[in-house]
């Protein structure tokens, strides 16, 4: 069994450390354990922060002790509660090289081993097609007049155009050193291993099965072909072998549809309540590493992430909140969905509090530079339970308790992250709840106990699907990319209301007044004299044949007479 946490250091440390954590001088070890502190075969995770931590804080012994036993705990959680699972494809030593120039090809050949691979050269236009994953990878070539399908396991292609690039195990010299290209793919030999980055919910998917196209924003974000639009039936379909684990659809993702498995929202909130009262300094595991030495002030600590483009609204606001204090994010990377976050976010403190709550670093000067900037944000500390909510609904949640009683206006969002308003036209809705069926994130909702249509515009992901599904004219319009930062704006609002309409046989309920009222002035034209089949239009399902069978019966009696 293995233990839980290890410690190396090959001289002792000056300060102790807590007890469930084991400390070693030496890596000849008999034991496994889950978590170290460097990269071990004895230990399954390894968690670079805790020596950036130990290393460039100017925090006193006791929060040195404390913090450091809350790094490896972040680290046990993850673990736990992380939804990600283990795959492999087998990968053979058939590797391509696509170049036409001499130089080029004779240079990859001079740094391999001989029998180390099985090497095919090919001219850049000789390839028509790319398709298929490492392991598998397909090229379709022009042989002659004849087109002809190849197989290989890898490739190196010089200046490959974008298609290609897409495609995992295609690796290009002009975008990625050479020297690092060769290391990857004689490691990817026998096995190449992989994750399901991606956690996806149709339900509330704002593609999937729609009429229309009204989203795709994660297949078009997406920087390979792990996610792809089949538009026959506006299905996603996922590769998770293509998957780079970036998180770059899921910031994009208005709905929360797509979560990410390493650190999903419910795991992130759990791991926020660990930075209570603490700066967090979010910064992506990528980039912790031997030459990284930020001066870090006391009371801020790391908050190592594995994608760099996962974090949304929702991420900063839980964070933001449970803290109390503001959020440094030190990247070389800003994502489409992430900026627009943080800018909404920011915007929204400086509305409310007059203070800014996330800093974007990109280097150790701009680190130092926020850290003198910090102010407290103890005034927008909230507590609320995020599990099993939705991504809009924990927004919400979170979002009407911070604007209170304030009307903070208007604030436009970006290109990537999509709130919104609808206006109805009251007289022209007949309450048919075609709206009310489209809209699957529960932002326009039915009220049979007063036969009312409500609306919740921060639940709104400004799909646009209910103005395109109703049938009226000049009845529902959408209010594109803005957010209101008032009470009304997180609540159900009457958007439309009418009496039930009685059937005029047997008096049943059956259907809004103005519903049957379009009807009959659409209907009742058509039938002339008429008057059974004029009648029935006022009649319910039950009631409708009864009386037009009994107007023929009475027709019928009438020519026997």
């Amino acid at each position: 069994m293995k233990q839980a946490y290890l410690f190396y250091n090959d001289s002792p440390l000056d300060f102790p450390l807590d007890e469930s954590i084991h400390i070693v001088d030496n890596l000849n070890l008999s034991s496994e354990y889950l978590i170290s502190n460097c990269k071990s075969k004895h230990s399954l995770i390894y968690a670079p922060e805790i020596n950036m931590y130990i290393d460039n804080t100017k925090d006193d012994i006791s929060n040195k002790i404390t913090n450091i036993k809350k790094l490896y705990d972040i680290r046990l959680e993850k673990y736990d509660s992380s939804l990600d699972l283990d795959y492999s494809q087998e990968v053979g030593k058939k590797l391509f090289i696509i170049s036409d120039n001499k130089l080029e090809i004779d240079s990859i050949i001079s740094k391999l081993n001989e029998n180390e691979f099985d090497l095919f050269i090919f001219k850049p236009t000789d390839i028509l097609d790319v398709d298929g994953h490492i392991g598998n990878l397909k090229i379709t070539i022009k042989k002659n007049e004849d087109n002809i399908s190849l197989q290989t396991d890898q490739m190196i292609w010089f200046d490959a155009p974008y298609f290609a690039t897409k495609q995992n195990g295609v690796y290009d010299p002009n975008i990625e050193d050479i020297e690092n290209i060769l290391d990857t793919i004689k490691n990817n030999i026998p096995e190449y291993k992989y994750k399901n980055y991606i956690k996806y919910n149709p339900d509330i998917c704002q593609y999937h099965e729609r009429q229309t196209e009204i989203c795709g924003k994660c297949a078009d974000v997406c920087p390979t072909v792990a996610i792809m639009k089949i538009d026959e039936q506006k299905h996603l379909e996922f590769s998770n072998i293509d998957c780079h684990g970036c998180g770059g659809c899921v910031s994009v993702c208005p709905s929360g549809a797509l979560d990410f498995t390493q650190m999903p929202r419910s795991l992130f909130s759990q791991i926020a309540s660990f930075y209570e009262d603490t700066v967090a300094l979010v910064i992506p595991e990528q980039l912790i590493n031997d030459n990284f030495h930020p001066s870090l002030e006391k009371n801020i600590l790391p908050l190592a992430i594995e994608g760099r483009k996962f974090l949304d609204e929702v991420h900063f606001l839980i964070l933001l909140q449970t803290s109390g204090k503001p959020i440094i994010f030190y990247t070389d990377f800003i994502s489409k969905g992430t900026g627009d976050a943080i800018t909404l976010i920011n915007e929204i403190f400086q509305r409310k509090y007059n203070k800014k709550a996330i800093y974007v670093c990109m280097d150790e000067e701009e680190l130092i530079d926020a850290q003198n900037n910090l102010e407290d944000l103890s005034e927008c500390k909230f507590n609320h339970y995020d599990q099993d909510l939705d991504k809009r609904e924990i927004f919400t949640y979170r979002l009407f308790h911070l604007v209170g009683d304030d009307d903070l206006g208007i604030i436009k969002t970006g290109e990537h992250i999509h709130y919104g308003n609808i206006k109805i036209k009251e007289s022209n809705c007949t309450l048919c709840l075609a709206c009310v069926g489209a809209c699957n994130v529960k932002a326009l909702t039915a009220h049979p106990e007063d036969n009312s249509l409500r609306f919740n515009p921060s639940l709104c992901t400004d799909c646009g699907y209910c103005e395109f599904i109703c049938p009226e004219k000049d009845c529902l319009e959408v209010i594109y990319d803005e957010i209101e930062l008032n009470k009304k704006y997180f609540i159900k609002n009457i958007m439309a209301k009418d009496e039930l309409f009685k059937c005029v046989e047997c008096g049943i309920e059956f259907a809004t007044v103005k519903s049957i009222e379009k009807i009959a002035s659409i209907m009742a034209p058509r039938f002339g004299d008429d008057k059974a089949r004029i009648r029935a239009l006022y009649c319910c399902a039950d009631c409708k044949p009864k009386v037009t069978l009994q107007e023929y019966l009475n027709k019928q009696n009438e020519i026997k007479g």
